[in-house]
């Protein structure tokens, strides 16, 4: 497992982290399934974070939590060998059978696809064993702590 820490003094710094971390993932990843666990209290960024992700592989629309709605996919056009991007929010989960009925368990091991899943926690006992876990802390009104672990 390794493990990477980032400090974030402002938005935008999480911003610009979040679009380096997507192109290095796509990159390194290969067209294997992408899955990352989002974790963090309510505010600490983790949306925010998601947005300049998605804004870094082309998403041109602009992206919200999708709370209610539990998922929504867009089209990857410009991402060598990514094609979808999907976006979850378990938020309102109280479990991982609740997300297993939603969608089942294929999705996670698309090729091509990058999953970007919000309350992560909620879901950890039906993540797959090869995925990432950015976990960002709230330290200031303006300051986070990102750390990014990779699991195998």
């Amino acid at each position: 497992m390794s493990k990477m820490l980032y400090v974030s003094h402002s938005p935008e710094e999480t911003q610009k982290f979040a679009r380096e971390q997507a192109l290095v993932l796509t990159r390194e990843g290969q067209g294997q399934p992408i899955i990352v666990a989002l974790e963090g209290e309510l505010g600490a960024g983790k949306t925010t974070f998601i947005q300049a992700f998605a804004e870094a592989l082309g998403v041109e629309e602009h992206l919200k939590s999708p709370t209610f709605v539990l998922m929504k996919h867009y089209h990857l056009n410009n991402v060598p060998k990514y094609h979808m991007l999907y976006h979850i929010d378990c938020y309102r989960l109280s479990s991982s059978v609740d997300l297993l009925s939603f969608f089942g368990k294929d999705i996670i091991h698309l090729p091509g696809t990058i999953i970007l899943i919000e309350w992560a926690e909620r879901v950890a006992d039906i993540l797959p064993r090869n995925h990432w876990v950015i976990h960002v802390d709230h330290i200031a009104e303006q300051e986070r702590n990102i750390s990014i672990t990779k699991h195998e």
